[in-house]
């Protein structure tokens, strides 16, 4: 189960996952925490004027599209409203999922996990990954839902956050520029080790070469968001493995050892219902 602020959030840190647990015959659970409701247009073919009102709409089917492309199982949505980026005006709706009650939230994610039944649990660090109110909502309720159901029967054995690769980082923006492609927020003073953390604090690689042209697929389905000349999309498809082919992960429970590294998220876990 990967459990995610937006559509679109799937691709980017575990688009390559999904496919490949789903095409090795795992059930694979998508849960988005809201259906981006304060997002951008970007797609050609509509006007903002007309499409905002129901972008919320538009993007359940963009992410029901995305999913379908990389083999996932199950898509649920918790049905709370998309908070915006921080400290902006759309942060005050009481709708939103920031201001959710805490115990309600979590409470909608664990029925989910009693439905599905999921060894494992993927979602976001403490930052949400860049800091986005949603993103930290869904960490915290992730968080609070695997521990209220990891002793149950039918509760989870494994979770993880997703992971930024310093080293995998650089060389990926460097094959970028290799091809004439640049990152908009990687100016000349970009300092790349403050982010993400080293390979050696990273727990598990897990190899998506195989999937990563499935990866960047769906990402061009989420066309509200993604526009046509976005860098990922502009890599030619038969680079995308050699630069993109793997994604990077934190095993939070059960802690691991000084040292552990894992290719394979479902490695120690017990057989029942196989669910990613």
């Amino acid at each position: 189960m990967a459990v995610h602020a937006h559509p679109d959030d799937e691709v980017f840190s575990t688009g390559g996952l999904l496919a490949k647990y789903a095409d090795e015959g795992a059930r694979v659970v998508v849960v988005y925490c809201t259906r981006g409701e304060a997002g951008e247009m970007h797609h050609p073919d509509l006007t903002a004027e007309e499409a905002m009102p129901r972008l919320g709409e538009i993007r359940e089917q963009e992410a029901r599209e995305a999913a379908r492309i990389l083999g996932v199982t199950d898509v649920y949505f918790l049905g709370y409203r998309d908070s915006g980026m921080k400290d902006t005006e759309p942060n005050k709706n009481p709708e939103n999922f920031m201001n959710a009650p805490f115990e309600e939230a979590t409470g909608r994610l664990v029925d989910i996990i009693r439905d599905t039944q999921p060894q494992v649990i993927v979602t976001y660090d403490e930052d949400g990954g860049y800091g986005h109110p949603d993103h930290i909502m869904t960490h915290k309720a992730s968080v609070a839902a695997f521990e209220a159901s990891k002793d149950e029967p039918w509760g989870p054995q494994k979770l993880y956050f997703s992971g930024r690769s310093r080293e995998a980082f650089r060389e990926y923006v460097e094959a970028l520029r290799d091809h004439g492609i640049e990152i908009p927020w990687v100016t000349g003073d970009f300092n790349f080790d403050e982010f993400g953390m080293p390979n050696s604090e990273i727990t598990a690689n897990i190899d998506i070469s195989k999937y990563a042209a499935l990866k960047q697929q769906a990402l061009a389905v989420h066309r509200t968001q993604i526009p046509a000349d976005f860098f990922y999309l502009k890599l030619p498809t038969n680079e995308l493995g050699r630069y993109a082919g793997v994604e990077f992960f934190l095993r939070v429970e059960p802690p691991p050892l000084p040292g552990e590294h894992e290719d394979d998220l479902f490695v120690g876990t017990q057989p029942r219902r196989v669910a990613a």
